[in-house]
């Protein structure tokens, strides 16, 4: 019997020898194929992740006033982060946050902003603005710089009433040749005849919150 098996098992071999051969190639060929198909879902993974990454850090601080007043229900603080290192242009916006309804200080606020968006040799600062019903109630009125050249990245802000002279301020400092307030950051907009914050403009009406952008939407020639 044992024979017999033998006969027919080496009649096989004999009959087709590259059987084994044969089925040692496809195993390898799969293993190929899995070993490709695990590289290309990783790759896709990645590029994925990549595409849809959010913001990777953030300015956190806290905002408050002196005055004993209370603000009204409703009232709204936006905190912005901006690059200002171009003397007597439009700062460009780097990310916000906006705290809705936000009842009496201090307020804590968090702003998320991507890195790479960070130049080294730039300057960066935060700026607040206070608002109920789209009226300026409070804004900060110094810099406040942050992230690069050795600032921190946690700031505390101080708030000033708007309309409330500083003792070392004189009347009208803080507003250009047009009224527009500086510190709260308004620049005039001769399309439309009125002081703009550039970034909401930008929001508005759709172009990029940029100097440049800003400049040519305002002069027309956009």
């Amino acid at each position: 019997m044992h024979e017999a098996i033998g006969m027919i098992t080496t009649a096989g071999t004999e009959k087709n020898p590259g059987a084994g051969i044969n089925s040692w190639g496809v195993t390898v060929m799969i293993t190929k194929l899995k070993a490709l198909t695990v590289a290309s879902l990783l790759l896709l993974l990645a590029v994925c992740t990549a595409t849809i990454a959010g913001p990777n850090a953030t300015v956190r601080g806290e905002a408050t006033y002196r005055e004993r007043l209370a603000v009204p229900p409703g009232a709204q603080l936006e905190v912005v982060l901006l690059d200002v290192s171009r003397a007597g242009a439009p700062a460009q916006v780097i990310g916000s946050v906006t705290l809705s309804d936000i009842g009496q200080p201090p307020y804590r606020f968090e702003i998320p902003y991507l890195t790479e968006h960070i130049v080294a040799s730039h300057r960066y600062s935060v700026r607040a603005t206070l608002t109920h019903q789209e009226q300026l109630l409070f804004t900060t009125d110094q810099t406040y710089p942050v992230i690069t050249a050795g600032n921190p990245t946690e700031v505390q802000l101080l708030l000033r009433r708007v309309g409330a002279r500083g003792p070392a301020s004189a009347p009208g400092a803080d507003r250009d040749d047009h009224g527009c307030m500086r510190s709260a950051g308004y620049s005039w907009c001769a399309r439309e005849a009125k002081c703009v914050r550039p970034w909401e403009l930008a929001k508005e009406k759709g172009f990029a919150s940029s100097e440049e952008a800003f400049r040519a939407f305002c002069a027309g020639t956009r």
